[in-house]
């Protein structure tokens, strides 16, 4: 048992800590000199004070960026590490998950399963229960740093109708690949288009004299060139036979849109200005006609019928950019006719349906042809009754209506919206029986939205303009929550990017538990202004869990668009955007077992001079449940909770919690940056502004960046007094992005990278980053995250549309893990319950960076396949290229399907029907005798038994 503390001997423990402080200095010093000294021929030991050090470190690293390209940076990188080192410690998984391209899904396997196509990947979910079965990657975007003004997109995927087993998937720039879904084992026969191009893709049988052949018919179109229909076809695709069926009159009239009948045998298509019909005639020659049409076509479907003559019915429907669908019934006939006698000439009319205020994003025919089902921007399915033109509506859907699919039973509906889900209906009921969620964060556009094919008053970004702020829970850490909105459309329309939403992810199951409103939304299909902009709503900037993950901190932000400043006088413009910005901060409170947080403080404009200031960062205390904010007035404030009371008496919610409720119990100005008039004394404006805070890891300290590009002070406070401790200075230059802190080091990331020893008062060492070629993307993109429990940080700093991703231990410069992400992470976060960090790029994909002897870390980083996520088995063989070989499959599989079955009813029969004990019985044998006097266990259990089992038949 330890004896009582005196004075004598807390001097001794001081004195001794002292001592072990200035040996531990003294050694690094030590090492810090022999990595800045070099091989310089008379260097003096011991001479070299702590700013000799920094500098030094910053000399010998500064190299990396001095007139070197993204390449030769990202080279320099590597050689920092040992790659056999970094291939063995840590590893970075596969992309998981992604963006849902805008192609329609396919039903399956009798409607089983539904394939969906996204970005860079095939993902097969089970109609049933809405789980992911199997995610096939496909070589979508190469893996580059440098910059490209038009990366390949996936623009098509059909399944086969010889072989249902297997999918035909078109790349923008010609690469055909055929894929097993069932196996997922990879891409088969990979060919390339002639012109190198595919703007559509269908696929169709032609039955020949001896065998029925598939043939893939393709749309082409370079730019300043004319489009083609090129029909591909071969016995196995390796070298297949091309020939052009059609080719348009005019150049950069290439069509985008391509349907054919099952057959073959009619192909319809869409160009900027009309629609191309072709058919196949008994000569086995192609007649095609074309036609002008008053809007773009945008949307396409067609349905073949026969009459009563057994002629081929040809009914086509056709969504406009500007919201209206057009109905030509029996079109084949009619263009026909036209070259045949005047008696039978007939106008190509054709029935107009509007509804839709913009774009028609999607048009079907129903399994019956007397509805058709259309979708768009509004939120809203229509379903058209074709004879009387009435209208059902199924509202209030979560985003807009990209892709609808009807079943080929018509039994369901499967819809694609653009908040990257997809659901399906039962036609009978309208109710969904299936959802699949990815992240719903905002993603780069792979292509024009739909409605920006005519001009309009507003317009979309094509890329993410913000970080998305995500946090984990520390409660559940497997739940990655993100700041998404109410579709990728509106969350990238206007002046301001919008995210007033937060969803939970499951990242261990894969799946989107839940979506919540944090901010101020507008959910309704009445999201347009009179003038046709789009409603702008909030974007939450910063999000933050407290250290039991009972609270999350928000803030949001909102101010009126431009636009709505034309009427007011120049001279009025910024007041009035001063007077109506609205920033809140809000405490949120997490009850176990439930999927919504509760709100349980809100603070208006938590920074405020003359008016609302921006909230720079956001920080959470890794001991105790406080948060800390900056905001741009240059004053950090810390905030903490308290139960709320009534007349002496703790208040409680209708479940019987406490309610507390949250303020500011410490305020620190900064120097003299306090307060708006601190913003014109050096005639520097509010944006040129940044900084971030975080607490040390016992709580006792708040460390403070915060300034102008020329500051580069860290302030540290103390957080129970309020007191500046000290300043640091020449801690960071130019944009501060984040600082983290890893005792006893605090790390820096600015226009470079730079590791301080707080307690050594020296710079470990630092690391010029690449400026890039967009500055802002650099300042938003670049990110900073620290793992506490292998005690590493990891840096992310954009270049292009890639990224580079690499993983430091603060005690010296060499790599752990560096890898080139082909998209521009737009967030990163350390998983906390395991070593590693999770990232998430603009195409929607997670990404986990993992220390490999890390078992659950292992397991967070595995690929999808090995989630144990295939529940159900999807049944198939191997489909072989030989026909005899398939027989010999198919039999072989027929028998061992027989015996299996067999096998399975014997069990079976068993099981149907389980034997009735009559309970007279029951209790002849256990009432026969008193417990004394009862046989003994091993008697009972046969006799018991005897009773269950099933007496064997008589020969």
């Amino acid at each position: 048992m330890a004896g009582a503390s005196t004075p004598r001997s807390r001097e001794d423990q001081k004195k001794r800590k002292r001592e072990q402080n200035e040996r531990d200095g003294q050694a690094k010093r030590l090492r810090q000199k022999t990595k800045t000294a070099g091989k310089a021929n008379g260097q003096k030991n011991g001479n070299t004070d702590a700013d000799d050090l920094r500098d030094g470190a910053l000399n010998v690293l500064s190299q990396l960026q001095k007139n070197l390209t993204d390449d030769q940076i990202e080279t320099e990188l590597v050689k920092l590490g040992d790659t056999e080192a970094q291939e063995a410690g840590w590893q970075v998984s596969l992309p998981m998950g992604g963006r849902m391209a805008d192609i329609d899904p396919i039903f399956a396997e009798n409607e089983k399963y539904l394939i969906v196509t996204y970005n860079t990947s095939l993902q097969i979910y089970s109609v049933a229960e809405s789980l992911l079965i199997r995610r096939i990657a496909l070589p979508v975007v190469q893996n580059t740093y440098a910059e490209k003004s038009s990366a390949p997109t996936i623009v098509a995927t059909r399944q086969s109708q010889l072989k249902p087993d297997f999918l035909w998937v078109a790349c923008s720039d010609g690469r055909v690949w055929r894929v097993n879904w069932k196996k997922g084992t990879g891409v088969y026969d990979e060919f390339r288009t002639q012109s190198q191009t595919a703007l559509d893709l269908s696929v169709a049988s032609i039955e020949g004299q001896k065998k029925t052949t598939e043939v893939l018919y393709v749309s082409e179109g370079k730019k300043h060139a004319k489009g083609e229909v090129v029909a591909y076809s071969g016995p196995d695709f390796k070298q297949p036979t091309a020939e052009v069926l059609f080719a348009t009159k005019q150049v950069d009239h290439a069509i985008h849109l391509l349907r054919s009948s099952p057959n073959g045998k009619t192909i319809v298509g869409a160009t900027k200005d009309g629609l191309v019909v072709g058919t196949l005639t008994p000569e086995s020659e192609w007649e095609f006609f074309t036609f002008d049409t008053t809007d773009i076509i945008c949307a396409l479907d067609i349905r073949i019928t026969h009459s009563k003559d057994n002629s081929l019915v040809l009914d086509l429907i056709a969504g406009g950019a500007r919201g209206a669908i057009y109905f030509y019934d029996d079109i084949l006939r009619k263009l026909q006719n036209l070259n045949g006698p005047k008696s039978k000439r007939e106008a190509l009319t054709s029935r107009k349906f509007h509804w839709h205020r913009r774009a028609v994003h999607s048009v079907k025919w129903s399994k019956d042809g007397q509805y058709m089902i259309s979708g768009g921007s509004e939120n809203v399915l229509v379903l058209w009754q074709m004879d009387t033109g009435k209208k059902d509506f199924l509202p209030h859907l979560s985003g807009s209506i990209e892709n609808i699919v009807v079943s080929p039973t018509g039994a369901s509906y499967a819809i694609h919206l653009d908040d990257n889900s997809a659901i399906v209906l039962s036609t009978a009921e309208m109710k969904p029986s299936t959802y699949i969620s990815g992240i719903q964060s905002a993603a780069r556009f792979t292509s024009t939205p739909k409605d920006l094919l005519v001009k309009r008053v507003w317009s979309v970004s094509d890329e993410v303009r913000h970080p998305v702020p995500a946090a984990l829970n520390p409660a559940e850490p497997s739940r990655l929550y993100v700041c998404t909105g109410t579709g990728q459309q509106s969350m990238l329309a206007g002046e301001i990017q919008s995210a007033p939403l937060l969803q939970s992810f499951d990242m261990e199951s894969f799946r989107s538990v839940s979506k919540q409103a944090l901010a101020r939304t507008q959910p309704t299909d009445v999201n347009i202004t009179s003038k046709g902009n789009p409603i702008s709503e909030p974007r939450i900037t910063h999000v933050a869990f407290s250290q039991d993950g009972r609270w999350l901190a928000t803030v949001d932000d909102w101010q009126p668009p431009k636009r709505d400043l034309e009427k007011v006088a120049p001279e009025a413009r910024e007041q009035f955007v001063r007077e109506r910005r609205e920033i809140y901060l809000k405490f949120w409170s997490a009850t176990a077992g439930e999927e919504h947080f509760a709100l349980s403080s809100r603070i208006n404009s938590p920074h405020v001079t003359s008016r609302p200031e921006t909230v720079l960062a956001l920080a959470a205390d890794h001991t105790t449940n406080r948060f800390a904010t900056l905001g741009d007035d240059g004053t950090a404030r810390i905030w903490q909770s308290k139960t709320r009371q009534q007349d002496g008496i703790a208040s409680k919610d209708n479940a019987g919690e406490v309610l507390h409720s949250w303020s500011c119990t410490v305020a620190v100005g900064l120097g003299g940056n306090v307060g708006a008039d601190a913003l014109t004394t050096t005639g520097e404006t509010t944006g040129e502004r940044s900084g971030s805070l975080c607490f040390s890891e016992d709580g006792s300290t708040l460390f403070v960046a915060f300034g102008h590009s020329n500051d580069g002070g860290i302030y540290v406070i103390d957080t129970k007094t309020g007191e500046i401790r000290s300043t640091l200075e020449n801690m960071w230059k130019g944009h501060i992005r984040r600082l983290q802190v890893l005792s006893p080091y605090i790390i820096t990331l600015s226009d470079d990278l730079r590791v301080f020893d707080v307690v050594a008062d020296e710079l470990q060492y630092g690391l010029q980053l690449p400026s890039g070629r967009n500055a802002t993307a650099v300042k938003e993109f670049s990110h900073l995250a620290v793992d506490r429990k292998s005690r590493t940080f990891a840096v992310v700093v954009p270049g292009g549309q890639a990224s580079q991703l690499a993983v430091f231990k603060p005690e010296e410069p060499a790599l752990l893990c560096v890898r080139r992400i082909p998209h521009r992470i737009t967030s990163l976060v350390s998983t906390g319950s395991s070593s590693g960090f999770v990232a998430v790029d603009d195409a929607a994909q997670l990404w986990s960076v993992a220390e490999a002897s890390d078992p659950a870390a292992v397991a967070l980083s595995r690929p999808l396949e090995d989630m144990q996520l295939d529940v159900e088995p999807v049944a198939g063989d191997v489909i072989l290229d030989d026909a005899i070989e398939d027989e010999e499959m198919a039999s072989d599989n027929e028998q061992e399907t027989e015996a299996a079955n067999g096998e399975e009813m014997d069990l079976d029969d068993d099981d149907a029907q389980p034997a009735v004990i009559n309970r007279q019985k029951l209790a002849e044998l256990f009432d026969a005798a008193p417990a004394f006097a009862m046989p003994s266990v091993e008697d009972m259990f046969y006799k018991v038994t005897g009773l269950l089992a099933t007496k064997p038949l008589g020969s």
